[in-house]
Order: structure tokens, then C-alpha cells, then sequence
């Protein structure tokens, strides 16, 4: 049976019921990186994560995080942790971003803000988790 927020949500909220990027947590980031339409996640999480070299990072990692999101303009961003060397994976990923010319996006309270500027409420998303 689905929870009223998986209703609003269009989808479930996975084992732990948190949409990554909305409690913060000091000792890691959560960003989330637009799907090319055209590789696999797989592919473009190794080249985004990888771009940098020599890389920034000098600790720390980075992971998915299983769940993406389909904006309401059909765009589809796909959740990323990184911790450690925070600052340096940031840049990181900053740097592979513009690269490989993929917008970011953060949650920002109840709603996810891209870098270019558009922002849609959560419960206009189709969440997915995978």
C-alpha cells in the first residue's frame, strides 16, 4: 500500500524513506548529475567522477546513491554522495560536469534546483529507486 507521500511523490521512497540530499549531513554531499539520454548511468558516473586529472580529491569517495528524479520537463538527474575531501570532490565533480556538459542539481529544502536555474517542488517529480 502506497504512503500519501508516495502518492504525491509518484513512486516509492525506498528502504530508508529519505529522498537523498534532504537531511544535510556535514561529513557528506549529495548532488545530483543530469542523464545524458545517450550512455548508461554507469558510464557517465565513471566518466563525471573521473574527468578530473590529476584529480582534487585527495580522500574520501564516491558513490550512487540509487535513486534518480525526472523533473517535470522530462529531464532525469541521478542522485551522487561524495565525502572525504568534500572541497576536492566538489570540484571534481564541478569540473566533470562542465566537461561533459551535464547540469547539477541540489535539493534545496522541498525542492530540487539545477544549476542553471530551473527549480521544481519534490511532489512534481517522479522519484525513482533503484
Amino acid at each position: 500500500m502506497k504512503s500519501e507521500m508516495e502518492k504525491l511523490l509518484g513512486g516509492p521512497i525506498g528502504s530508508d524513506g529519505i529522498i537523498p540530499g534532504t537531511i544535510p549531513n556535514e561529513s557528506r554531499e549529495i548532488i545530483y548529475f543530469a542523464d545524458d539520454g545517450k550512455n548508461t548511468f554507469r558510464k557517465q558516473f565513471s566518466a563525471l567522477t573521473g574527468f578530473s586529472n590529476p584529480p582534487n580529491a585527495k580522500s574520501g569517495g564516491v558513490t550512487e546513491e540509487g535513486c534518480s528524479i525526472a523533473l517535470p520537463d522530462g529531464s532525469i538527474f541521478h542522485a551522487i554522495e561524495y565525502h572525504g575531501d568534500i572541497a576536492g570532490w566538489r570540484k571534481d565533480i564541478e569540473e566533470g560536469a562542465r566537461g561533459l556538459e551535464l547540469p547539477l542539481a541540489k535539493i534545496e529544502g522541498n525542492r530540487i534546483v539545477t544549476c542553471d536555474g530551473r527549480a521544481f517542488a519534490l511532489e512534481e517529480c517522479k522519484l525513482s529507486f533503484y
